[in-house]
């Protein structure tokens, strides 16, 4: 019994023996397979990501600011008589072009002549009586002179002198007033512009400044009117107390595309509007070809900036990022490099940018998505470096 213990006992270390160097012949099977292939295996190469770039370029950028307007004519009257009576002529067609002096309206004026005429009879009557007058008062002076008349008899003579005098100026007057009513009567256009609709026809009667006969407006030249908020009345206020004549440009619908018709700015309002946060002003266009028309809407634009020098890159190669606007500056290495920029307006596809390029640096237009600080690029055949154009000038 003894010895089968004992035998028992002397088995279990050989099995455990054999089950460890099963294993330990396992591991370094195992561990010399890996260390030959890992040993095989070679590290790989990131390809170049393949980009297009542009120059930074060192230019102005105009600051436009876009915003709505209405036109008004330059000047705009409505035409009454000044006279009453009947209408006897309409001197215009409904939507007439008309130049200073045309006749618009004749008012009868046969009244107005027999008035006139009467007044200047009574003028020659006073007239005559006046003569008369001075005639006794001259003689009456001598006489008195000589102690044959009174003084108080003297004194009434000159009297007559002297009021036939005022009749005679009255008279005078009068003549005046009666040769206007009479020039009255004949309605002429104050200045160069547009007729709108007859409102009296002929043989109506009318009053002294009651009836409008027609309305005029000027639409050459003629105002665009338009409002910016009130944070741009600063920029605009340096502007013009720098001498800089601040262009204003409205453009129209047609059926060719947007015109555009170029003004100057010409009016700025005394106060700012405290409901909508903004100042009205007005621009003045020349309007020769009357393109813009009284109580249009136009699309407006206003340049606002002073011919500032900023770094230019395509608005393409600006991103937004975490932190911020950003772009990909290529090195000389062919590495990108992150920036946080600073962009002070866009333009014609151009940012200008006040911080974070200089003048003549690389940046990177399109494949940003694909890369990361340090990646290696290869500018796109199809993409080769663009040039950064200037912004055109406005037409």
């Amino acid at each position: 019994m003894k010895n089968k213990i004992h035998l028992h006992r002397l088995k279990r270390p050989c099995l455990t023996f054999g089950l460890f160097a099963v294993l330990a012949m396992f591991s370094l099977s195992f561990g010399c397979n890996k260390s030959e292939d890992t040993g095989k295996k070679k590290p790989q190469e990131v390809p170049p990501v393949p980009v297009t770039v542009a120059k930074a370029v060192s230019q102005n950028i105009p600051w436009i600011f876009d915003t709505y307007g209405t036109v008004e004519a330059f000047s705009s009257v409505n035409i009454t008589s000044l006279v009453g009576g009947k209408v006897i002529k309409i001197g215009f067609v409904p939507g007439q072009k008309i130049r200073k002096g045309d006749i618009l309206a004749r008012i009868d004026s046969r009244p107005y002549e027999a008035n006139l005429k009467q007044i200047e009879a009574n003028m020659e009557r006073d007239t005559v009586l006046l003569a008369d007058a001075e005639r006794q008062t001259r003689v009456k002076d001598e006489l008195f002179k000589k102690n044959i008349v009174s003084e108080d008899e003297m004194f009434k003579t000159k009297a007559i002198s002297e009021s036939l005098k005022r009749a005679v100026k009255i008279d005078e007057a009068n003549i005046d007033k009666a040769n206007l009513d009479v020039e009255y009567c004949t309605i002429k256009t104050p200045f160069d512009g547009r007729v709108g609709d007859i409102l009296i026809h002929e043989g109506a009667i009318i009053k002294i400044n009651d009836d409008i006969i027609a309305s005029i407006s000027m639409t050459s030249p003629a105002y665009v009117a338009f409002s910016l908020p009130e944070r741009l009345l600063p920029v605009v206020q340096r502007l013009i107390a720098d001498g800089r004549k601040i262009e204003v440009v409205a453009c129209i619908e047609s059926s060719k595309g947007k015109i555009p018709n170029k003004g100057e700015l010409c009016f700025i309002d005394n106060a700012v509007n405290q409901n909508s946060g903004t100042v009205r002003m007005k621009a003045l266009f020349q309007n020769a070809d009357e393109s813009l028309w009284p109580g249009q809407f136009v699309d407006v634009s206003i340049e606002l900036s002073a011919d500032e020098i900023y770094i230019a890159v395509p608005s393409d190669a600006v991103q937004n990022g975490q932190l911020g606007t950003q772009v990909f500056v290529v090195k000389n290495d062919s590495t990108v490099e992150l920036r946080q920029v600073e962009v002070e307006r866009t333009n014609a596809g151009l940012s200008a940018i006040s911080k974070g390029v200089q003048a003549d640096e690389t940046v990177v237009l399109t494949g940003q998505f694909r890369l990361v600080p340090g990646a290696k690029v290869a500018v796109s055949s199809a993409g080769s470096e663009k040039k950064t154009e200037p912004v055109p000038d406005k037409k």
